[in-house]
């Protein structure tokens, strides 16, 4: 190999050694979405979410209200209603979620995992300066330990990416 050659290679080298791989990149992707004010209000419509289980069909505005990267942590909890996933917000996230939630009131909060919705919040009916919410997941409970961790590991990549 000539010297072009030898410059050309290592010069390629640790561009693509300084790159991120696709192993550090997130593999999944979740969003939260609020639900449409039955009178139109002041959101834009987007869609409707369907429930995987319920077929329950919620009008959906065309905009995210989380996305992946404001979740500080999930886990799994036992409530009246059956398991759910209690999601922890970053300071930054719980503050903004925390002033939507006055206008969301009576609303819910539906959870799309990759595209799919997958659950729902109960309807808002006061507002939490905590920043955390609780999803009821629409799926069997054997199922949900594999969706923490999914959406654990997607946390701890952002957070690598962020870093970097």
């Amino acid at each position: 190999m000539g010297m072009i050659g030898r410059v050309f290679f290592f010069v390629a080298l640790i561009f693509f050694t300084s790159c991120q791989t696709t192993k550090d990149l997130p593999k999944f992707d979740f969003q939260f979405f609020i639900e449409q004010k039955s009178n139109g209000g002041d959101f834009i419509w987007a869609s409707t979410a369907t429930m995987p289980v319920s077929h329950l069909n919620i009008p959906i505005c065309s905009q995210p209200i989380l996305l992946a990267g404001d979740i500080e942590s999930v886990r799994i909890a036992q409530s009246n209603f059956g398991k759910c996933l209690i999601f922890q917000l970053t300071q930054r996230a719980a503050i903004e979620f925390y002033k939507l939630s006055v206008e969301g009131l009576n609303r819910k909060i539906v959870f799309v995992f990759n595209g799919k919705s997958v659950g729902l919040s109960m309807p808002i009916r006061d507002t939490k300066p905590d920043g955390t919410f609780a999803i009821f997941p629409e799926m069997e409970d054997h199922e949900l330990d594999q969706l923490v961790k999914d959406i654990s590991d997607t946390i701890v990549k952002l957070r690598k990416l962020k870093e970097n």
